[in-house]
């Protein structure tokens, strides 16, 4: 306690900062205590309802969810006809959570920059969304965990454990951007671009992505800290995911001591023979990047400028892999391997 008051103390003794160079608060102590009785740091941003435009690109953008596609979380800008037509991207989560709201940082700078994004998963809990750079909320002694994500098909045809998503879902995302395209009656009527489509996950959903890489209305595909060959989700042929794929691909993980996946992603890029290849990663990079920083990061950074090269072919945007002088390439402490990018 004596600590707490003398930190509120300081905190009233610091000078005021002027507007002009106001920065984000410093995290402070709050009131919940964890499981070792330790004060826990509280600085997280606010939780914003998800109508909210948020991101950094052209576009702000807004999360939301469609009745025709009940097992996922939309991200796409919030002023429709001012963003012209949408490429489309489906999300695999890491860990298959059944949580299209957790990379919601990550997706919506995607989406602010002109994109519609559906994520596998339904609108869970808020506590779930936190990014993964950012701790949850320590629930306080003897307060119940929150509810799981429900199935989104109880009973149904294709029945989901709660918590987990399929690869199914990612084609389901594609089906209904064909149908929602085609519908007079839907919001995104005549405003998506099925013919610029990309296929993406982290971790356990960058499997899901490898195991639909031969539909062949996808033209690009990202892979977050993942590979086939990871365990315990790897499919049953690795080698016949890697020969369906046909479109440009990117690896980009964390370094070998941090993220389980580094050994699958080195090994799938250097696998691939037949396709555009690109695979970074950087030191002291952790299995979990930095989905959960301020516009997700760099790796927000490196997904709009794929996207944005292979999608709609902005040469500007392709400098962060082509080249020798690639922007990954000088980067400090980044690695990088290529095969058909010059």
């Amino acid at each position: 306690m004596k600590t707490l008051l003398a930190l509120a103390a300081l905190a009233l003794a610091l000078p005021a900062v002027p507007a002009a160079a106001q920065v984000p608060p410093a995290p402070v102590l709050s009131k919940e205590i964890d499981s070792y009785g330790r004060p826990v740091p509280f600085g997280r941003a606010p939780r914003l309802a998800p109508e909210t435009p948020l991101g950094s690109g052209t576009f702000r953008a807004v999360m939301a969810t469609d009745a025709a596609l009940p097992a996922h979380v939309l991200y796409y800008p919030a002023n429709l006809k001012a963003a012209g037509k949408l490429p489309v991207v489906a999300w695999g989560n890491g860990a298959c959570i059944n949580a299209g709201n957790r990379f919601r940082i990550f997706l919506t700078e995607i989406a602010s920059n002109g994109y519609l994004v559906a994520a596998n998963g339904v609108m869970a809990n808020p506590e779930l969304e936190v990014g993964p750079q950012e701790n949850p909320r320590v629930r306080a002694p003897g307060e119940a965990p929150p509810p799981p994500p429900p199935n989104p098909n109880p009973g149904g045809g294709n029945p989901r454990a709660p918590g987990t998503t399929t690869a199914a879902q990612l084609t389901e995302s594609l089906d209904w951007a064909a149908k929602a395209n085609a519908d007079p009656k839907s919001p995104f009527y005549g405003r998506l671009d099925l013919g610029k489509v990309a296929v993406m996950g982290q971790s356990c959903g960058g499997v899901q992505t490898l195991n639909v890489a031969g539909d062949p209305r996808i033209k690009t595909l990202m892979i977050w800290n993942s590979g086939v060959g990871m365990i315990p989700n790897n499919p049953p042929n690795p080698q016949a995911v890697l020969n369906s794929i046909h479109t440009p691909i990117a690896f980009i993980h964390g370094e070998q001591a941090q993220d389980v996946a580094y050994p699958a992603s080195v090994a799938n890029a250097k696998a691939l023979t037949k396709v555009p290849v690109f695979e970074g990663w950087q030191d002291g990079m952790t299995h979990i990047g930095t989905y959960g920083a301020p516009n997700g990061g760099f790796f927000g950074a490196i997904a709009v400028a794929w996207l944005d090269w292979r999608l709609k072919g902005d040469a500007k945007a392709a400098k962060m892999f082509k080249g020798k002088a690639c922007t990954l390439c000088t980067a400090p402490s980044w690695h990088v391997f290529k095969n058909g990018i010059d």
